[in-house]
């Protein structure tokens, strides 16, 4: 298991989100009254989703478990997102695109700029930063799914000696990132427009690559194998998901009702389906596995 002083926050700080989230699910159910039966939505796919989940649940043991997470001491400042997912909810129950569900990564690129800069997506920054040991040596960093916020703070972090190129597929997401990366003068940081599943091509080899909260909207191989190609198989790959769906099952079902409305969705990943994908692909390597980090060691093909 990977042990990092910062790594128990990030576990700390993601309970608190799925305990919150689980709460105003609970209020959800009861002010839509979608635990009863014959209450029609318009949206009846996504109700018939909530309707599964809530179904057969132990909701005296599920309501103590969240009473539990959110008691405790931790960064918290992810609720005005869990909020939004709480809102977007019923309009969700209208239509699966209603223009009030602000969850896009285009279209909503500047409330996601303020979300990235909180929790849990902050701490786990300071988790990646700390296994990569950025600051000591220099290093080349290629971040996959980089968003508005990683590209300053990572560039700010490893310091002139490193270089580090941000990709990432919302036209927004970059225009928002290199304008922090202009407003700090960090020179040696770039961010591109590109797709994480489609063959990446670069000058340089790499010696690190993050992919941080882009498994559950991406194919799993393509990103891979590009994660591969750009350290030349010989470099490191660090992987954050709120949740790895093999090692908290339990969360996710109410994971993927708020997630579900994030546009490009797909599922959360799991730690065996990663794996199971670089043993399909002939690769060499060593993995560490914590809650929500995998740390993968290429060596070789």
């Amino acid at each position: 298991m990977i042990l990092l002083k910062a790594e128990r926050r990030l576990e700390e700080t993601l309970d608190f989100m799925y305990g919150y989230l689980t709460l105003r699910a609970y209020f959800f159910t009861l002010r839509t009254r979608l635990n009863e039966s014959g209450i029609g939505f318009p949206n009846s796919s996504y109700a018939e989703m909530w309707m599964n989940a809530f179904g057969s649940v132990d909701k005296e043991k599920l309501l103590r478990n969240a009473f539990e997470f959110v008691s405790r001491e931790c960064d918290a400042s992810c609720i005005d997102l869990c909020d939004t997912f709480d809102r977007a909810s019923y309009f969700a129950l209208i239509h699966p695109n209603h223009p009030n569900i602000t969850l896009g990564f285009v279209k909503d690129a500047d409330l996601w700029n303020i979300w990235l800069s909180e929790s849990p997506f902050s701490v786990a920054r300071e988790v990646i930063a700390e296994i990569l040991g950025l600051g000591q040596d220099s290093i080349k960093l290629v971040d996959l799914g980089c968003g508005s916020v990683s590209p300053a703070y990572y560039g700010s972090v490893m310091g002139s000696k490193g270089v580090y190129s941000g990709i990432d597929a919302s036209h927004s997401m970059v225009r928002i990132a290199e304008s922090k990366v202009r407003a700090e003068r960090l020179d040696w940081v770039s961010v591109r427009r590109d797709n994480a599943e489609t063959r990446l091509v670069a000058k340089r080899k790499y010696d690190a690559v993050i992919c941080s909260s882009l498994l559950q909207y991406t194919s799993i191989q393509p990103v891979l194998r590009n994660a591969g190609e750009l350290t030349d198989y010989d470099g490191v790959l660090v992987i954050f998901s709120e949740l790895f769906r093999d090692v908290e099952p339990e969360k996710e079902k109410i994971m993927n009702l708020y997630y579900s409305l994030v546009p490009g969705f797909r599922s959360f990943p799991a730690i065996s389906e990663i794996l199971d994908c670089l043993d399909s692909m002939g690769v060499s390597y060593r993995y560490k596995a914590g809650r929500n980090i995998l740390l993968v060691e290429f060596s070789g093909r």
